[in-house]
């Protein structure tokens, strides 16, 4: 079968078809958002907002730029701000915890609470949004509230304890120095009043040992003595008591030159590390000193951050009692539900159509079959009534019963209504393709049961007799007859008593007077041009062996003697695929006309219908669709089906 597109028109006509799955899923979905809405407790959202300053002396600020610190500081906040111990002092002064309660019994509870704090940065600001969510509004806003004021207390009592710890820290240091200071100013003032002579850089103990007077004149006499020496020995031995003399002279001058100089280098080198020394003490009096003043001032500064008022959190704006909840968005949710019922009916009704194995073009059953569909039986609405789950309990009434069954005959009692054109357009088809072809005896017959064939049968054959056409129908479904529950005669003589011989046809064939006195509308008869043109033969009485009953040899002289008496010959007959009476018939007259009602049988059975009749080689003429919903017809459009089903409707009613 050829693959077709599907463009705008179909899948309008999908949604046309399956309005009711469609309509049913968004019901279903619709309804149960209202009732998960209606369920939920409502949630409600207040906040209140905190404006933080980040007071900072000048050395906290230079301190900053030289180094670097990964925390964020309104992050921090907003971390403290939930916390655990802000919650719980929240929930001690708000009464909702019991300080006296241990741990184990707390914790829930102020978990409880801490889960419906949240806090956020109002942007690029030091604001910070404390939120709070419950299902008691009066609740929240307490909750938020307290929870601000906690926060602001709680920041401000520690700044003040980090200021009396900074001060006392800063005591503790100013006295330590102050006693390094006197300590170094007393080590000075002694060490001056030891050395007196001695300052950083004086010139007593700094000059060369050349200078000094005393070994200039040790040294000028060593030269003089040596000079003399000299002198002697050029006159005198050595052994000459002047030149021994001399030479001892020298010796003692040589050695006292030596005691001279060590004597005055120890002189130097005391008077050296005495400068350093009192070089060290200036410094470490200078900076004791220092130290003393700075620690001096830092204590005046704790001492001022200690006294001072001022708080660095400020409440700008308290929460207020929420007035309508967050949760659950009714207006939200009903627009979800009703695009999602829209949505889940439309997959429902394409999963349906794609499910489907129904034929709903008559372009498809054509090409399926290779046959064409001669008629097509619009929608009458007949079966109304007995449809639905109360029919599953109630008893079905017998059909001969009930005035409706009449109506079936609708080209006999309303011939200008849509389905008795429908009829007459199929007998004009047949006409032109199917008799002329393959010759006057027809069996009409379906794939399943309650498909229309034997409805179809007896209007096509009022049709046909309203044309001027001789026509014989018979009545050869042995298993479930209704011709003459239609036409309102006797069952009985009919095609049995005529198989078997017990009577001719010609006696049990029942006539236009027949049926006029059969239960019908005698008025309505009597109008209807052509009724005396056609005959009916009823089934006659109940026969165990169907089947074999229509094998009899004698059905072939019947089907003779009435093509010499009649124009058309219409059979009525079972179900093809679960009875094999329609193939048996269907092989004895000229051909088969297969009734499918659209939108009930499965391509396949329709399919296999064919096979199975062509397997005997049972010519199959067209097929008539039954019954057919506007909803089904793919192939015009919905303006010719507002005209086919309301506009020529509606113009009968008025004349």
């Amino acid at each position: 079968m050829p693959k077709i597109e599907m463009n705008l028109t179909d899948y309008l006509r999908v949604i046309r078809k399956r309005k009711r799955i469609i309509a049913l899923s968004f019901i279903l979905v619709l309804a149960s958002t209202i009732y998960y809405t209606t369920k939920q407790t409502p949630v409600y959202k207040t906040s209140c907002k905190v404006k933080i300053e980040q007071r900072k002396s000048v050395a906290e600020i230079l301190t900053e730029l030289i180094t670097w610190s990964p925390a964020d500081e309104m992050a921090s906040q907003a971390n403290i701000i939930t916390s655990y111990e802000v919650i719980k002092k929240a929930a001690i002064r708000l009464g909702y915890l019991n300080p006296n309660m241990t741990e184990e019994m707390e914790m829930p509870i102020v978990k409880g609470y801490q889960g419906q704090i949240t806090t956020e940065q109002i942007e690029m600001t030091n604001i910070i949004a404390i939120n709070s969510t419950s299902s008691d509004p009066e609740q929240a806003a307490k909750l938020v509230n307290t929870v601000a004021e906690v926060y602001k207390q709680t920041h401000f009592e520690n700044k003040k304890k980090e200021a009396s710890n900074v001060r006392k820290f800063v005591e503790e240091q100013l006295d330590s120095y102050a006693l390094q200071l006197q300590k170094s100013q007393d080590e000075l003032q002694a060490f001056r009043q030891e050395n007196p002579l001695v300052t950083v850089g004086t010139e007593a103990g700094s000059a060369p040992i050349q200078t000094d007077a005393r070994i200039a004149s040790l040294e000028n006499e060593i030269v003089k003595s040596e000079l003399d020496l000299i002198t002697l020995k050029s006159k005198y031995t050595d052994a000459h008591p002047r030149v021994i003399s001399l030479k001892r002279k020298l010796n003692k001058s040589r050695q006292d030159l030596s005691v001279a100089i060590a004597e005055l280098s120890a002189q130097q080198k005391e008077l050296s590390a005495k400068e350093i020394r009192l070089a060290q003490l200036k410094r470490n009096v200078a900076m004791n000193q220092d130290i003393y003043t700075m620690f001096n001032t830092k204590h005046e500064e704790a001492r001022i951050l200690e006294a001072e008022k001022a708080e660095d959190v400020t409440i700008i704006e308290r929460a207020m009692v929420p007035t309508a909840p967050i949760k659950p968005n009714k207006n939200l949710n009903m627009i979800i539900g009703i695009f999602s019922g829209l949505l889940i009916g439309l997959i429902m009704a394409f999963v349906s159509e794609s499910l489907d194995t129904t034929i709903g073009r008559i372009d498809d059953i054509e090409e399926l079959l290779k046959v064409p569909v001669l008629g097509i039986i619009p929608y009458t609405g007949l079966e109304k009534g007995k449809k639905g789950l109360l029919s599953l309990f109630k008893k079905e009434e017998k059909i001969s019963d009930t005035p409706e069954l009449h109506k079936k005959l609708v080209a006999l009692f309303d011939p200008t209504s849509v389905a008795g054109e429908a009829y007459k357009s199929l007998r004009t088809n047949l006409d032109l393709t199917g008799l002329k072809k393959v010759g006057n005896a027809i069996v009409i017959t379906s794939s399943a049961p309650q498909e229309g064939k034997t409805q179809t049968l007896c209007n096509l054959g009022i049709a046909m007799a309203q044309a001027g056409q001789k026509v014989v129908i018979i009545g050869s479904d042995f298993r479930k007859p209704m011709i003459y529950k239609l036409f309102g005669l006797k069952r009985s003589p009919g095609l049995s008593e005529v198989l078997i011989g017990k009577a001719s046809w010609k006696k049990v064939v029942n006539t236009a007077t027949d049926i006029l006195l059969g239960g019908l509308e005698y008025e309505k008869i009597l109008k209807t041009p052509g009724i005396e043109n056609l005959y009916i033969i009823t089934s006659g009485e109940h026969t165990p062996n169907p089947a074999e009953l229509l094998s009899f040899s004698e059905m072939d002289n019947f089907i003779q003697e009435l093509k010499q008496e009649f124009d058309v010959i219409l059979f009525d007959s079972s179900p093809t695929l679960p009875l094999t009476d329609s193939a048996i018939l269907g092989a004895k007259a000229d051909g088969v006309l297969l009734v499918y009602q659209a939108g009930k049988t499965a391509r396949q059975a329709l399919f296999r219908s064919k096979i199975q009749l062509e397997n005997v080689d049972v010519k199959v003429i067209g097929v008539v669709i039954n019954n057919l919903k506007a909803k089904y017809i793919e192939d015009v459009t919905p303006y010719q089906k507002y005209r086919y089903y309301g506009y020529y409707g509606e113009k009968r009613e008025k004349k």
